[in-house]
């Protein structure tokens, strides 16, 4: 992505778009739970295709929007998604601004215990690497010494951080973890040769080698399976929200959602949860 990209899509933080009216029926949430009366106001970090990005025409789009639009009509409320950056996502959230956190986001035991989680999908991560780098990369412990590229605020931060303290603890030299505050700034850095390798998510990875952009080789795919989850602060909103995504399952409607993206759908019933998780069987790679 180029720096005029960048710069587009950091214009872009916190402005709505509305690509969902609600259909014609009476919503059974009013303000409150809701922030807004009549809207679902969700936030979304558009920098992750096919998940969740911006268009040639400017909207933002993918699996978490249809999922969204979905979730909104049901309720009969009109969606808004606000794009921002993933680090403020939960502190928006918890200040009541939002009703939502529908954003590609890592359910964790630590999150849940700040905000109401429903876990809903799974996805790994991919080790990305500069298109000339043609080694065998088994893992983070190549980039010992190396300069390592990490979304701010995510599981994948966690991760290169916890395997730098490792290296470091057994004598090695520890990783050069740099955070972007975006995936798009992170794949930026790594084209402009600023990194030695990155993670991104194994769909996003693929996305951008079938739409044939030479940014990078993929060196491995499969990485920390995690589940997904919505996220929210009333429980109001969130028991409406676990309903409809339990009666869309059972009539096949999510299913019709997740299966044009290849995404990892988690089995119902979908609901609020607190604690440790099983990890997700989920660890086919795209073709």
């Amino acid at each position: 992505m180029t720096r005029i990209a960048t710069l587009l899509l950091g214009a872009l933080l916190f402005t709505g778009v509305t690509p969902s009216l609600a259909r014609a029926c009476t919503p059974e949430l009013g303000h409150p739970p809701l922030a807004r009366k009549g809207w679902l106001l969700a936030v979304i970090n558009p920098t992750v295709p096919p998940i969740q990005y911006i268009d040639d025409n400017g909207n933002i789009v993918g699996l978490d929007v249809d999922l969204g639009n979905a979730i909104a009509r049901r309720l009969c409320l009109n969606m808004q998604f606000q794009s921002t950056m993933f680090a403020t996502m939960i502190p928006l959230l918890k200040e009541g601004r939002i009703d939502m956190i529908d954003s590609f986001m890592f359910y964790t035991p630590e999150r849940a215990a700040q905000v109401l989680m429903i876990p809903y999908g799974a996805s790994t991560l991919a080790i990305v690497v500069q298109k000339d780098n043609e080694d065998k990369i088994e893992g983070l412990d190549y980039f010992s010494g190396k300069r390592f590229g990490v979304e701010l605020g995510t599981v994948d931060s966690e991760d290169a951080q916890k395997a730098s303290a490792a290296l470091q603890k057994a004598g090695k030299r520890p990783i050069d973890v740099h955070t972007f505050s975006t995936y798009a700034d992170v794949l930026q850095a790594l084209s402009a040769g600023q990194l030695d390798g990155a993670f991104i998510g194994t769909e996003q990875a693929y996305w951008y080698q079938k739409k044939r952009r030479n940014l990078f080789r993929i060196a491995l795919t499969g990485y920390d399976p995690h589940a997904e989850a919505l996220a929210f602060k009333e429980p109001g909103v969130a028991d409406a929200v676990a309903k409809v995504l339990n009666e869309m399952h059972a009539d096949g409607s999510l299913q019709k959602i997740f299966t044009p993206y290849g995404h990892c759908l988690l089995p119902a019933p979908y609901k609020v949860t607190t604690g440790a998780i099983p990890v997700p069987n989920c660890r086919r790679t795209l073709p």
